[in-house]
């Protein structure tokens, strides 16, 4: 079976960064050897984003380049973190920085780092320049996780090419590659293409069998792709019609015997499996679903019944940072995005937002409109849920607090902290 290549296009939307394969293994490996964290690898694809974002300055004008930048590109505390950070990437080789210039190595400068010999093995091409998209670099700056790094990097190295001035972003890739290359879990990086699937990042393309066993899923990178486009997509794949993995049914004796329901005690309330489907009727802190995440109105309800339990207030920078840790947990949350969500909420993680987050944020709050105006309105009651299950829930000992608190107001004495 032959496919045919798919037309290339002059560049990715948003732009793209051209790296070398080499220099990116490099990386890699450095991080593995144990020489670099997971925060300094999002920190020198951040240093990518910086220079990208400079290649149009008018000839003759220097750079700038600043840590509050690389700060809202990967989040956390900032600072002396991400001075130590960019300290440690130098120590490497893997990177010059200075606040008028940011210079990365070549193929042959980091061809001598200790353990690099096994991974240029498995990647024959590794002297190609690889076609970063800038939006996926952001992505990875912003707090992705380590397997699904290695996911992107891996259909990256294998799907996309840059020939006689055109991205071409089509090819196959398997799971036990990655897994080998990048030293990963095969069954993870499995569950990384699957979330990048449902993003919208990567598009399976129908497969053979034969070359499913050789040469793993062909897959096309989207080169349109937006973190816009999230909200949209599919986050989880619909089960098949029939169980695939489930026993057989019996061949033999297939009705089977009566007495079976002998002894059998109904259950209260109705039987049977909801029809409701997810995202209907009115959002709650108790169970945050993936359509609360997607639908801004929803949201703005979660964030009345957040600042009614106190978790936050109803300023403007709060209403933003609640929409921002939304969009975070959308783009990253890979295994629980809702939980992800609850737990920035619930403890005050606004140092991980990321300034395309509050970007994302602000696109979201501008759709609403007029609808800002009753969001300030704290008069209406919020319903007390003594039972919040799930990660997004409160602490007993926040719910002791705001109780004690609702009593302290209405004997006149001041109110007690939640804990």
């Amino acid at each position: 079976m032959r496919f045919e290549r798919c037309p290339g296009v002059r560049k990715p939307a948003g732009g793209f960064t051209l790296v070398s394969g080499t220099v990116l293994l490099a990386a890699w490996t450095a991080y593995r050897r144990g020489d670099l964290r997971l925060f300094d690898l999002r920190v020198w694809f951040a240093c990518l984003e910086l220079t990208a974002r400079r290649c149009g300055l008018i000839k003759g004008r220097p750079p700038s380049y600043r840590i509050e930048e690389i700060h809202g590109l990967v989040g956390g505390v900032g600072g002396e973190h991400v001075r130590h950070s960019i300290a440690r990437i130098e120590g490497m080789g893997l990177l010059s920085w200075s606040e008028s210039s940011i210079a990365f190595p070549n193929s042959e400068s980091v061809l001598g780092q200790a353990g690099l010999g096994p991974m240029l093995d498995f990647v024959p091409n590794h002297r190609r320049l690889v076609p970063m998209p800038r939006r996926i670099i952001r992505l990875i700056a912003g707090g992705a996780r380590r397997v699904v790094v290695a996911s992107i990097l891996g259909h990256l190295l294998r799907c996309l090419y840059y020939r006689g001035g055109l991205c071409h972003a089509e090819g196959t890739c398997k799971a036990s590659w990655i897994a080998e290359l990048f030293g990963v879990n095969a069954r993870n990086v499995k569950a990384a293409r699957k979330h990048l699937v449902g993003i919208g990042w990567l598009v399976p393309i129908s497969t053979r069998q034969i070359v499913l066993n050789r040469f793993g899923q062909r897959v096309r990178v989207n080169l349109e792709w937006s973190r816009n486009d999230i909200s949209q997509a599919i986050k989880r794949s619909p089960h098949p019609a029939i169980s695939t993995t489930g026993s057989p049914p019996p061949y033999k004796d297939k009705k089977l015997s009566s007495r079976i329901y002998m002894n059998q005690k109904p259950e209260c309330g109705p039987s049977g499996v909801s029809t409701q489907p997810k995202g209907e009727g009115k959002p709650t802190l108790r169970h945050v679903v993936w359509d609360d995440l997607c639908d801004a109105k929803r949201l703005l309800e979660l964030h009345r019944q957040a600042a009614g339990f106190g978790l936050i207030s109803q300023s403007e920078c709060d209403r933003l940072r609640f929409f921002a840790a939304a969009e975070h947990a959308k783009a990253i949350g890979t295994q629980n995005p809702c939980g992800l969500f609850a737990t920035v909420v619930r403890k005050g993680l606004w140092r991980y937002i990321t300034q395309d987050d509050e970007d994302l944020a602000v696109r979201a709050l501008n759709r609403l409109g007029p609808m800002f105006e009753a969001s300030r309105d704290v008069s209406r009651p919020v319903e007390f849920e003594p039972r919040l299950t799930y990660g997004c829930a409160l602490k007993q000992t926040e719910i002791r607090a705001l109780i004690a608190a609702s009593l302290g107001e209405e004997s006149g004495q001041p109110p007690a902290l939640a804990a």
